[in-house]
Protein backbone atom coordinates (compact mmCIF):
# COMPACT_ATOMS: atom_id res chain seq x y z
CA UNK A 1 0.00 0.00 0.00
CA UNK A 2 1.35 3.20 -1.05
CA UNK A 3 1.61 6.54 1.21
CA UNK A 4 -1.41 8.10 -1.25
CA UNK A 5 -3.52 5.02 -0.21
CA UNK A 6 -3.00 5.32 3.53
CA UNK A 7 -3.58 8.85 3.41
CA UNK A 8 -7.02 8.18 1.91
CA UNK A 9 -7.93 5.90 3.97
CA UNK A 10 -7.04 8.20 7.19
CA UNK A 11 -9.13 10.72 5.84
CA UNK A 12 -12.10 8.16 5.49
CA UNK A 13 -11.41 7.10 8.62
CA UNK A 14 -11.57 10.59 10.44
CA UNK A 15 -14.58 11.49 8.30
CA UNK A 16 -16.70 7.84 9.37
CA UNK A 17 -15.25 9.16 13.33
CA UNK A 18 -17.01 12.52 12.80
CA UNK A 19 -19.97 11.56 11.26
CA UNK A 20 -20.57 8.90 14.33
CA UNK A 21 -19.23 10.65 17.38
CA UNK A 22 -19.83 14.36 16.37
CA UNK A 23 -19.59 16.45 17.96
CA UNK A 24 -16.21 15.58 18.90
CA UNK A 25 -12.34 17.14 19.49
CA UNK A 26 -9.30 16.33 17.44
CA UNK A 27 -7.37 14.22 20.54
CA UNK A 28 -10.20 12.34 20.66
CA UNK A 29 -10.43 11.51 16.79
CA UNK A 30 -6.76 10.91 16.94
CA UNK A 31 -7.20 8.27 20.05
CA UNK A 32 -10.09 6.49 18.44
CA UNK A 33 -8.62 6.15 15.10
CA UNK A 34 -4.96 5.37 16.52
CA UNK A 35 -3.54 8.48 14.53
CA UNK A 36 -1.22 10.86 15.53
CA UNK A 37 -3.21 14.56 16.54
CA UNK A 38 -0.85 16.37 13.96
CA UNK A 39 -2.26 13.75 11.24
CA UNK A 40 -5.73 14.09 12.28
CA UNK A 41 -5.22 18.65 12.62
CA UNK A 42 -4.22 18.01 8.46
CA UNK A 43 -7.23 16.01 7.81
CA UNK A 44 -9.41 18.24 9.60
CA UNK A 45 -8.45 21.56 7.95
CA UNK A 46 -8.46 20.02 4.84
CA UNK A 47 -12.21 18.66 5.68
CA UNK A 48 -12.94 22.53 6.82
CA UNK A 49 -11.46 23.72 3.65
CA UNK A 50 -14.06 21.88 1.62
CA UNK A 51 -16.97 22.81 4.06
CA UNK A 52 -17.54 19.35 5.08
CA UNK A 53 -16.56 20.29 9.07
CA UNK A 54 -17.42 23.01 11.04
CA UNK A 55 -16.95 23.83 14.85
CA UNK A 56 -19.05 24.32 17.37
CA UNK A 57 -16.98 26.07 20.20
CA UNK A 58 -15.48 25.05 23.11
CA UNK A 59 -15.78 21.46 24.74
CA UNK A 60 -15.52 20.98 28.30
CA UNK A 61 -11.61 20.91 29.84
CA UNK A 62 -10.27 17.92 31.50
CA UNK A 63 -7.67 20.33 32.95
CA UNK A 64 -6.08 22.40 30.14
CA UNK A 65 -7.29 24.85 27.31
CA UNK A 66 -10.95 23.97 26.55
CA UNK A 67 -11.10 21.95 23.13
CA UNK A 68 -12.69 22.92 20.07
CA UNK A 69 -15.83 20.97 18.85
CA UNK A 70 -15.85 19.77 15.45
CA UNK A 71 -19.13 18.18 13.65
CA UNK A 72 -19.74 17.20 9.73
CA UNK A 73 -22.43 20.34 8.29
CA UNK A 74 -25.28 18.02 7.89
CA UNK A 75 -26.66 19.45 4.73
CA UNK A 76 -23.13 19.46 2.96
CA UNK A 77 -24.17 16.32 1.24
CA UNK A 78 -27.05 13.98 0.78
CA UNK A 79 -28.51 10.87 -0.36
CA UNK A 80 -31.57 9.55 -2.52
CA UNK A 81 -33.13 6.43 -1.68
CA UNK A 82 -36.10 4.74 -3.94
CA UNK A 83 -38.45 1.93 -2.46
CA UNK A 84 -40.24 0.19 -5.94
CA UNK A 85 -42.69 -1.77 -3.65
CA UNK A 86 -45.05 -3.31 -5.37
CA UNK A 87 -48.57 -1.26 -4.33
CA UNK A 88 -46.08 2.33 -3.56
CA UNK A 89 -42.75 3.78 -4.50
CA UNK A 90 -41.58 5.56 -1.81
CA UNK A 91 -38.53 8.33 -2.30
CA UNK A 92 -36.59 9.78 0.81
CA UNK A 93 -33.31 12.09 1.04
CA UNK A 94 -30.47 11.20 3.89
CA UNK A 95 -28.04 13.51 4.93
CA UNK A 96 -24.14 12.90 5.19
CA UNK A 97 -25.52 11.82 8.97
CA UNK A 98 -28.66 9.41 7.64
CA UNK A 99 -31.42 12.25 8.85
CA UNK A 100 -34.30 11.90 6.69
CA UNK A 101 -34.94 15.38 5.16
CA UNK A 102 -37.17 14.71 2.71
CA UNK A 103 -39.42 12.11 1.69
CA UNK A 104 -42.10 11.84 -1.00
CA UNK A 105 -44.21 8.41 -2.31
CA UNK A 106 -46.72 7.61 -5.13
CA UNK A 107 -48.93 4.51 -6.27
CA UNK A 108 -46.82 2.16 -8.03
CA UNK A 109 -49.35 1.40 -10.97
CA UNK A 110 -48.54 -0.34 -14.25
CA UNK A 111 -44.96 -1.28 -14.72
CA UNK A 112 -44.88 -1.95 -18.23
CA UNK A 113 -43.56 -1.27 -20.37
CA UNK A 114 -40.19 -1.48 -18.36
CA UNK A 115 -38.30 1.57 -19.69
CA UNK A 116 -41.33 4.49 -19.17
CA UNK A 117 -41.80 3.03 -15.24
CA UNK A 118 -37.95 3.46 -15.07
CA UNK A 119 -38.72 7.49 -17.07
CA UNK A 120 -41.11 7.84 -13.94
CA UNK A 121 -38.57 6.54 -11.43
CA UNK A 122 -36.06 9.20 -12.60
CA UNK A 123 -38.56 12.04 -12.81
CA UNK A 124 -39.60 11.12 -8.85
CA UNK A 125 -36.31 11.46 -8.15
CA UNK A 126 -35.76 14.86 -9.68
CA UNK A 127 -38.83 15.80 -7.76
CA UNK A 128 -37.30 15.54 -4.28
CA UNK A 129 -33.97 16.58 -5.69
CA UNK A 130 -35.55 19.84 -6.72
CA UNK A 131 -37.56 19.68 -3.29
CA UNK A 132 -34.74 20.42 -1.36
CA UNK A 133 -33.44 22.97 -3.44
CA UNK A 134 -30.06 20.90 -3.76
CA UNK A 135 -27.20 21.23 -6.14
CA UNK A 136 -25.73 18.91 -8.50
CA UNK A 137 -22.34 17.72 -6.83
CA UNK A 138 -24.33 17.93 -2.78
CA UNK A 139 -25.84 15.00 -4.01
CA UNK A 140 -23.86 11.94 -3.94
CA UNK A 141 -26.18 9.41 -5.58
CA UNK A 142 -29.09 6.98 -5.43
CA UNK A 143 -29.86 4.17 -3.87
CA UNK A 144 -32.57 2.00 -5.74
CA UNK A 145 -34.49 -0.81 -3.90
CA UNK A 146 -35.70 -3.30 -6.07
CA UNK A 147 -38.09 -6.81 -5.40
CA UNK A 148 -36.07 -9.71 -7.25
CA UNK A 149 -32.82 -10.70 -8.10
CA UNK A 150 -30.23 -8.42 -9.01
CA UNK A 151 -26.95 -8.78 -10.86
CA UNK A 152 -24.37 -6.95 -8.30
CA UNK A 153 -22.04 -5.71 -10.96
CA UNK A 154 -24.59 -4.10 -13.90
CA UNK A 155 -27.90 -3.52 -11.87
CA UNK A 156 -29.43 -5.23 -13.79
CA UNK A 157 -33.20 -7.02 -12.67
CA UNK A 158 -32.64 -10.55 -13.57
CA UNK A 159 -36.00 -11.93 -12.58
CA UNK A 160 -38.46 -10.11 -10.55
CA UNK A 161 -41.74 -12.28 -9.98
CA UNK A 162 -43.46 -9.44 -8.14
CA UNK A 163 -43.38 -7.32 -11.33
CA UNK A 164 -43.07 -9.92 -14.02
CA UNK A 165 -39.98 -8.37 -15.22
CA UNK A 166 -36.84 -10.25 -16.75
CA UNK A 167 -33.49 -9.06 -17.49
CA UNK A 168 -34.06 -5.47 -17.33
CA UNK A 169 -31.17 -2.69 -17.22
CA UNK A 170 -32.49 -0.70 -14.76
CA UNK A 171 -29.27 0.86 -13.22
CA UNK A 172 -28.18 1.47 -16.68
CA UNK A 173 -31.55 3.11 -17.65
CA UNK A 174 -31.43 5.33 -14.80
CA UNK A 175 -28.48 6.52 -15.30
CA UNK A 176 -28.70 7.29 -18.62
CA UNK A 177 -31.21 9.90 -17.41
CA UNK A 178 -29.89 10.83 -14.11
CA UNK A 179 -26.70 12.93 -13.35
CA UNK A 180 -25.87 10.82 -10.07
CA UNK A 181 -24.14 7.81 -9.64
CA UNK A 182 -26.66 4.54 -8.83
CA UNK A 183 -26.97 1.73 -6.78
CA UNK A 184 -29.61 -0.91 -7.38
CA UNK A 185 -29.96 -3.46 -4.34
CA UNK A 186 -32.45 -6.31 -3.83
CA UNK A 187 -35.23 -4.55 -1.45
CA UNK A 188 -34.93 -6.80 1.04
CA UNK A 189 -31.61 -6.88 1.52
CA UNK A 190 -31.97 -2.34 1.76
CA UNK A 191 -34.51 -2.94 4.41
CA UNK A 192 -32.36 -5.53 6.47
CA UNK A 193 -29.24 -3.20 6.38
CA UNK A 194 -31.49 -0.51 7.98
CA UNK A 195 -33.46 -2.56 10.05
CA UNK A 196 -29.91 -3.60 11.67
CA UNK A 197 -28.80 -0.28 12.47
CA UNK A 198 -29.53 0.42 16.28
CA UNK A 199 -28.43 4.41 16.76
CA UNK A 200 -25.06 4.56 19.06
CA UNK A 201 -24.72 1.02 19.52
CA UNK A 202 -20.90 0.52 20.30
CA UNK A 203 -21.20 -3.33 19.31
CA UNK A 204 -20.67 -3.89 16.13
CA UNK A 205 -20.67 -7.39 16.11
CA UNK A 206 -24.46 -8.50 15.90
CA UNK A 207 -25.91 -10.82 13.43
CA UNK A 208 -29.69 -9.80 12.24
CA UNK A 209 -32.32 -12.42 9.96
CA UNK A 210 -34.76 -9.29 8.48
CA UNK A 211 -37.83 -10.97 7.13
CA UNK A 212 -40.40 -9.15 4.85
CA UNK A 213 -43.82 -9.56 5.28
CA UNK A 214 -45.76 -8.10 2.54
CA UNK A 215 -47.09 -8.31 -0.89
CA UNK A 216 -44.19 -10.96 -1.22
CA UNK A 217 -42.02 -12.35 1.14
CA UNK A 218 -38.37 -12.31 1.18
CA UNK A 219 -35.16 -11.40 3.48
CA UNK A 220 -31.43 -9.93 4.13
CA UNK A 221 -28.74 -11.11 6.32
CA UNK A 222 -26.56 -8.41 7.89
CA UNK A 223 -23.27 -9.41 10.11
CA UNK A 224 -21.77 -6.93 11.78
CA UNK A 225 -22.18 -4.04 9.63
CA UNK A 226 -22.16 -5.77 6.06
CA UNK A 227 -24.84 -6.82 3.91
CA UNK A 228 -24.57 -10.33 3.01
CA UNK A 229 -25.43 -10.91 -0.79
CA UNK A 230 -24.18 -14.16 -1.09
CA UNK A 231 -21.27 -15.53 -4.09
CA UNK A 232 -24.03 -14.41 -7.02
CA UNK A 233 -26.00 -11.31 -5.16
CA UNK A 234 -28.87 -13.64 -4.85
CA UNK A 235 -29.39 -14.22 -1.17
CA UNK A 236 -32.05 -13.86 0.92
CA UNK A 237 -34.86 -15.28 -1.25
CA UNK A 238 -36.43 -17.38 1.83
CA UNK A 239 -39.81 -16.80 -0.02
CA UNK A 240 -39.24 -19.25 -2.37
CA UNK A 241 -37.98 -22.25 -0.17
CA UNK A 242 -40.65 -24.83 -0.57
CA UNK A 243 -42.98 -25.62 2.34
CA UNK A 244 -46.05 -26.85 0.45
CA UNK A 245 -44.76 -30.17 -1.09
CA UNK A 246 -48.55 -30.21 -2.56
CA UNK A 247 -49.10 -26.62 -2.71
CA UNK A 248 -50.23 -24.01 -5.43
CA UNK A 249 -47.34 -22.42 -8.29
CA UNK A 250 -45.81 -19.63 -7.33
CA UNK A 251 -45.06 -16.97 -9.22
CA UNK A 252 -41.61 -18.27 -9.55
CA UNK A 253 -42.43 -21.16 -11.29
CA UNK A 254 -41.93 -23.34 -8.27
CA UNK A 255 -44.57 -25.47 -6.37
CA UNK A 256 -45.56 -24.87 -2.82
CA UNK A 257 -43.50 -21.91 -2.12
CA UNK A 258 -43.44 -19.84 1.67
CA UNK A 259 -44.58 -16.40 -0.84
CA UNK A 260 -47.40 -19.02 -2.61
CA UNK A 261 -48.98 -19.57 0.81
CA UNK A 262 -48.04 -17.20 3.33
CA UNK A 263 -47.62 -14.16 1.65
CA UNK A 264 -50.12 -10.71 1.37
CA UNK A 265 -50.85 -11.86 -1.91
CA UNK A 266 -51.08 -15.28 -0.57
CA UNK A 267 -53.34 -14.30 1.95
CA UNK A 268 -55.98 -12.40 -0.25
CA UNK A 269 -55.79 -15.58 -3.17
CA UNK A 270 -57.01 -17.63 -0.15
CA UNK A 271 -59.90 -15.48 1.00
CA UNK A 272 -61.13 -15.05 -2.21
CA UNK A 273 -61.49 -18.93 -3.28
CA UNK A 274 -63.55 -19.51 0.02
CA UNK A 275 -65.91 -16.26 -0.55
CA UNK A 276 -66.69 -17.53 -4.03
CA UNK A 277 -67.28 -21.11 -2.42
CA UNK A 278 -69.98 -19.37 -0.17
CA UNK A 279 -68.14 -19.94 2.95
CA UNK A 280 -69.84 -17.87 5.55
CA UNK A 281 -67.54 -14.89 6.80
CA UNK A 282 -67.32 -11.20 7.75
CA UNK A 283 -64.80 -11.24 4.47
CA UNK A 284 -67.99 -11.59 2.42
CA UNK A 285 -69.73 -8.67 4.35
CA UNK A 286 -66.52 -6.32 4.30
CA UNK A 287 -65.94 -7.06 0.55
CA UNK A 288 -69.72 -6.11 -0.27
CA UNK A 289 -70.02 -9.56 -1.73
CA UNK A 290 -66.92 -9.00 -4.34
CA UNK A 291 -64.47 -11.23 -4.43
CA UNK A 292 -61.98 -9.16 -6.07
CA UNK A 293 -62.07 -6.28 -3.58
CA UNK A 294 -60.59 -8.38 -1.13
CA UNK A 295 -56.65 -7.90 -0.04
CA UNK A 296 -54.65 -9.29 3.57
CA UNK A 297 -55.49 -6.23 5.24
CA UNK A 298 -59.80 -6.97 4.82
CA UNK A 299 -58.76 -10.51 5.46
CA UNK A 300 -56.88 -9.42 9.19
CA UNK A 301 -59.96 -6.79 9.32
CA UNK A 302 -62.21 -9.82 9.92
CA UNK A 303 -59.94 -11.78 11.96
CA UNK A 304 -60.00 -8.95 14.73
CA UNK A 305 -63.90 -9.25 15.20
CA UNK A 306 -63.04 -13.12 15.85
CA UNK A 307 -64.31 -14.28 12.46
CA UNK A 308 -63.08 -18.24 12.63
CA UNK A 309 -62.56 -18.14 8.70
CA UNK A 310 -60.14 -15.63 8.94
CA UNK A 311 -58.67 -16.70 11.83
CA UNK A 312 -57.94 -19.62 10.04
CA UNK A 313 -56.55 -18.41 6.92
CA UNK A 314 -54.15 -15.87 8.91
CA UNK A 315 -52.92 -19.20 11.34
CA UNK A 316 -52.07 -21.17 8.38
CA UNK A 317 -49.90 -18.47 6.66
CA UNK A 318 -48.43 -17.80 10.43
CA UNK A 319 -47.65 -21.63 10.40
CA UNK A 320 -45.66 -21.62 7.31
CA UNK A 321 -43.46 -18.21 8.38
CA UNK A 322 -42.71 -20.24 11.31
CA UNK A 323 -41.29 -23.01 9.06
CA UNK A 324 -39.78 -20.95 7.41
CA UNK A 325 -38.17 -18.84 9.78
CA UNK A 326 -37.20 -22.01 11.57
CA UNK A 327 -35.00 -23.19 8.89
CA UNK A 328 -32.77 -20.38 8.57
CA UNK A 329 -32.61 -20.12 12.31
CA UNK A 330 -31.56 -23.44 12.06
CA UNK A 331 -28.82 -22.84 9.54
CA UNK A 332 -27.99 -19.60 10.30
CA UNK A 333 -28.11 -18.86 14.18
CA UNK A 334 -28.55 -15.19 13.89
CA UNK A 335 -28.79 -13.39 17.41
CA UNK A 336 -31.29 -11.05 16.20
CA UNK A 337 -34.45 -11.77 13.96
CA UNK A 338 -36.87 -8.75 12.69
CA UNK A 339 -40.25 -9.11 11.32
CA UNK A 340 -41.04 -6.89 8.79
CA UNK A 341 -43.46 -5.31 6.08
CA UNK A 342 -46.91 -4.85 5.55
CA UNK A 343 -48.44 -8.03 7.28
CA UNK A 344 -46.76 -7.13 10.35
CA UNK A 345 -48.88 -4.17 10.66
CA UNK A 346 -52.02 -5.88 11.61
CA UNK A 347 -51.17 -6.06 15.75
CA UNK A 348 -50.38 -8.48 17.85
CA UNK A 349 -51.94 -11.80 16.87
CA UNK A 350 -50.18 -12.39 13.85
CA UNK A 351 -47.06 -11.76 14.96
CA UNK A 352 -47.92 -14.48 18.06
CA UNK A 353 -49.13 -16.75 16.05
CA UNK A 354 -45.75 -16.98 13.87
CA UNK A 355 -43.64 -17.34 17.36
CA UNK A 356 -45.75 -20.03 18.40
CA UNK A 357 -45.06 -21.82 15.36
CA UNK A 358 -41.44 -20.98 15.21
CA UNK A 359 -41.32 -22.71 18.59
CA UNK A 360 -42.94 -25.53 17.43
CA UNK A 361 -40.61 -25.74 14.43
CA UNK A 362 -37.30 -24.74 15.79
CA UNK A 363 -34.81 -27.20 16.72
CA UNK A 364 -34.42 -27.36 20.75
CA UNK A 365 -31.35 -25.41 21.91
CA UNK A 366 -30.72 -23.86 18.54
CA UNK A 367 -31.27 -19.79 18.58
CA UNK A 368 -30.54 -19.86 22.44
CA UNK A 369 -29.78 -16.27 22.28
CA UNK A 370 -32.34 -15.16 19.35
CA UNK A 371 -34.33 -11.53 20.17
CA UNK A 372 -37.19 -11.83 17.43
CA UNK A 373 -39.23 -8.60 17.19
CA UNK A 374 -40.74 -6.31 14.64
CA UNK A 375 -39.87 -3.65 12.72
CA UNK A 376 -39.57 0.10 14.07
CA UNK A 377 -38.56 2.73 11.61
CA UNK A 378 -41.61 3.20 9.43
CA UNK A 379 -42.50 2.90 6.09
CA UNK A 380 -39.55 4.39 4.61
CA UNK A 381 -37.73 1.80 6.35
CA UNK A 382 -36.63 0.27 2.86
CA UNK A 383 -36.09 3.54 1.03
CA UNK A 384 -33.38 4.50 3.64
CA UNK A 385 -31.79 1.25 3.77
CA UNK A 386 -31.26 2.02 -0.29
CA UNK A 387 -29.49 5.07 1.20
CA UNK A 388 -27.43 3.09 3.53
CA UNK A 389 -26.41 0.66 0.64
CA UNK A 390 -25.31 3.25 -1.29
CA UNK A 391 -23.32 5.16 1.60
CA UNK A 392 -21.59 1.79 2.37
CA UNK A 393 -20.65 1.23 -1.69
CA UNK A 394 -19.50 4.94 -1.73
CA UNK A 395 -17.27 4.07 1.45
CA UNK A 396 -15.69 0.82 0.25
CA UNK A 397 -15.32 2.28 -3.46
CA UNK A 398 -13.22 5.89 -1.73
CA UNK A 399 -15.68 7.61 -3.35
CA UNK A 400 -16.80 10.38 -1.78
CA UNK A 401 -15.75 13.66 -2.55
CA UNK A 402 -14.02 14.88 0.68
Amino acid sequence: MDKLQIAQINKYNVFRCLVREGPINRAAIAKLTDLSIPTVMSIVDDLFEKEVVRSIGKGESSGGKPPEMLEIVPERFCYIGVDIGRTTIRVVANNIISQQIACLQEPTGDPFPEKIFAERLCKLVLQIVKQLQAKKECVLGVGVAMPGLIENETGNVIFSPDFGWDNIPLRAWLQGRLPYPIIVENANRALALNESYIPGEEDHTHTTFSVNLGYGIGAGLVIGEDLYTGSSGTSGEIGHITVAKEGPVCKCGNIGCLEAVASGAAIAIEAQRIIREGIPSKIAEFCGGDPDKIDAKLVFRAADTGDETALEIINIAAEYIGIGLSMAINVLDPDRVVLCGGLMKNGPLFFNMIKTSLKKHQMRQVGRRLTISTETKGEYSTANGACRVLANTLWWRRALPI
